[in-house]
C-alpha cells in the first residue's frame, strides 16, 4: 500500500494557539493552497502533497513527493518515491526541509496542537512507522515500529487535545496510543463498519467525538462512503447525512458545528472529481467551497 494513501492528513485538533482569521490548507494536483475559511482568495505556496495547517495558521507541514510522483511509480512498485517532511512558513513562503529523519521515503504529517511537534508515517524497507519529531528537526522518535509488509499497524493518526496521546485506527478499532506507543484505550468500530474501518478520522474541538469517514469496499457489507459521528464517551456512532450524487471522503472539523469533507460526483464514469465542501452536522447549508480540491485541513477557530 502506497503511503499517499494512507489517509493520515485529514485529522484535526483545536487549541488556543489560533492566531488571525482560519485558514484552509489543500492539495491541488501537484501543489499546495491556502485559503480563506469561505474559499476565497486562494494562494498556491509550495509544491507537495498531504498538507497540514498548524493550529496557529502560520505554517503548513507537507510531504515533498507529488501526486505526480506517486502515479508514476511503476506498477506493483515496492517502494513510495523520495519524499521528505518540509515546512512552509505562510507568511514568508521559506521552506524548511527536516532532515534529522532516518528516512527518504515519508508521508502525511500532523501538526500537535501546540504547533511544536509533527508526527509522521516512513517507510522502511517493506514496512511503514509511525513516527514524531520536532519542528526544530530535533528529538526524532519511532512510537510505533511496522510489523505488517506493505501496511501501517495504525491509520490516519492525529492528536488529541491534550497533545500526550494519539487517536488513530486500525482495521477493527479505534485507539488511543501513548506518544511511547501504548494502547491507553480503544473503542470497537463493528456497528458501523462490519468489515473494517479504512477511512480516515478527525478529533472534535472538545476532545470528546470523531468524524469518521468509511471508503467504499467492494463486495462488502459496509455501506457506501459515508460520514459518521463516533461519541468516544457514549461509544454511540451516528451516520451524517449527504447528498446522494456525492461520492463522500475523507472530512476535518471546521469547529463543533461544522465539518469539511472531499466529495466529487458519484456518477462521473472516470471516477469523482474531488471538490471541498463545508455543512453543518445537521446536514444542512451544504457548500462548495473549493472546486477542484482535495487532503483539506483547517487552521483553529
Amino acid at each position: 500500500m502506497k503511503a499517499l494513501a494512507i489517509c493520515f492528513s485529514f485529522c484535526l485538533v483545536f487549541n488556543a494557539h489560533a492566531s488571525g482569521p482560519q485558514k484552509i490548507a489543500f492539495q491541488h494536483g501537484d501543489n499546495i493552497w491556502i485559503t480563506n475559511i469561505d474559499g476565497t482568495a486562494a494562494k498556491k505556496i509550495v509544491v507537495g502533497s498531504g498538507p497540514y495547517i498548524s493550529s496557529a495558521g502560520t505554517q503548513v507541514a507537507f510531504a515533498t513527493a507529488t501526486l505526480s510522483d506517486y502515479r508514476s511509480q511503476p506498477r506493483g512498485a515496492q517502494n513510495d518515491p523520495t519524499s521528505r517532511i518540509a515546512i512552509a512558513d505562510v507568511a514568508s513562503g521559506k521552506i524548511t526541509t527536516l532532515k534529522n529523519i532516518p528516512s527518504d521515503r515519508c508521508s502525511n504529517p500532523v501538526w500537535s496542537p501546540d504547533g511544536q511537534w509533527i508526527i509522521f508515517s516512513s517507510q522502511r524497507e517493506f514496512f511503514y512507522d509511525l513516527n514524531a519529531i520536532k519542528k526544530d528537526d530535533t528529538n526524532f522518535r519511532v512510537i510505533v515500529k511496522g510489523t505488517e509488509v506493505g501496511h501501517p499497524t495504525y491509520y490516519s493518526p492525529c492528536w488529541a487535545p491534550d497533545g500526550r496521546s494519539i487517536l488513530c485506527h486500525n482495521t477493527k478499532s479505534i485507539c488511543r496510543l501513548g506518544l511511547d506507543g501504548a494502547v491507553l484505550a480503544q473503542w470497537d468500530i463493528h456497528k458501523f463498519a462490519p468489515d473494517g474501518l479504512t477511512g480516515s478520522i478527525g478529533v472534535s474541538p472538545d476532545g470528546n467525538r470523531l468524524l469518521v469517514s468509511q471508503e467504499y469496499r467492494k463486495n462488502s457489507e459496509a455501506p457506501p462512503p459515508s460520514l459518521w459521528l463516533f461519541d468516544l464517551v457514549s461509544q454511540q456512532s451516528m451516520r451524517l447525512v449527504t447528498p446522494k450524487e456525492l461520492s463522500v471522503s475523507a472530512g476535518c472539523w471546521l469547529d463543533k458545528d461544522h465539518i469539511l469533507f472531499q466529495g466529487g460526483s458519484a456518477d462521473e464514469s472516470d471516477g469523482p472529481t474531488p471538490a471541498i465542501y463545508r455543512m453543518s452536522l445537521d446536514g444542512k447549508n451544504l457548500k462548495r467551497l473549493i472546486k477542484n480540491g482535495l487532503n483539506p485541513t483547517v487552521s483553529a477557530p
